[in-house]
């Protein structure tokens, strides 16, 4: 039995550094002619894709005229962008390419027109497998400069003084949108302190905070109570009855 055993833990230990063996040396050219290491390979197109400052970027298609734009070059007129009035010759463009070995990444987009009358751009796969249901892409928002301060178009405020201090319109066309305003500014204006008794800054420093800052009086301008309805400016004896009675308050 213990014989068995020794023979069973030998065994072990050749199957070990067996492995360890072809583990570190299989893949490298020997007398012995042992074959190279298997890699890896892309599946579906297996075509080398060439990126260089030659290589086009963007196709976009307008109506049936093909525009094939290189980014990182300047424009001109013939070359930069190349024009394609139909798909054949894009495809008679990208055989030649091909046959000549080189294979760019290419972004297509397609300028469509949607239910509001703007013209948009749908990114698709390529300009022979559209894949409809794809959303649109309309602009990039570009970053907001907090430095330039803009003021907000408010035609709510105008005609003073009779519309000053008032608090902004509801802007239904979003003129102001991706523009740092002065009404931006003086939101962020309580993200500045250390804390802030504001619940929409990140630095609030809670309900207590906000409560005392409220008893306080910092915003007692900004107090909304029951409007009291009947104010006589003579003298009044509710006890006495007259013709009509008081104005019943209902809110």
């Amino acid at each position: 039995m213990n014989k068995i055993k020794l023979l069973f833990l030998l065994f072990l230990i050749s199957l070990f550094f067996v492995g360890l063996y072809v583990t570190m040396f299989f893949g490298k050219p020997t007398k012995s002619g042992c074959k190279k290491k298997e890699g890896f390979e892309q599946n579906g197109n297996k075509e080398d894709t060439t990126t260089s400052d030659d290589c086009p970027d963007l196709l976009v298609q307008k109506g049936n005229v093909l525009m094939l734009y290189n980014t990182t070059k300047p424009m001109e007129e013939g070359k930069n962008p190349i024009p394609f009035f139909n798909l054949d010759e894009y495809i008679n463009y990208l055989e030649i390419q091909r046959k000549k070995g080189i294979h760019c990444p290419i972004l297509y987009l397609q300028q469509e027109n949607n239910a509001q009358g703007q013209d948009v751009y749908r990114m698709r796969p390529s300009p022979f497998e559209l894949s409809g249901g794809l959303p649109s892409i309309t602009q990039v928002q570009a970053p907001i400069d907090n430095k330039r301060v803009f003021q907000a178009i408010d035609a709510s405020r105008e005609n003073p003084p009779y519309n000053s201090n008032n608090y902004s319109g509801f802007d239904p066309y979003g003129q102001n949108v991706g523009v740092y305003t002065n009404v931006d500014k003086l939101h962020d204006s309580t993200s500045m302190n250390k804390i802030s008794d504001n619940p929409m800054d990140p630095n609030w420093a809670g309900t207590i905070y906000t409560q005392q800052m409220v008893d306080s009086g910092k915003y007692v301008d900004n107090n909304i109570s029951k409007p009291v309805l009947f104010q006589p400016k003579v003298a009044f004896f509710p006890d006495i009855g007259g013709p009509f009675p008081p104005p019943k308050d209902e809110l």
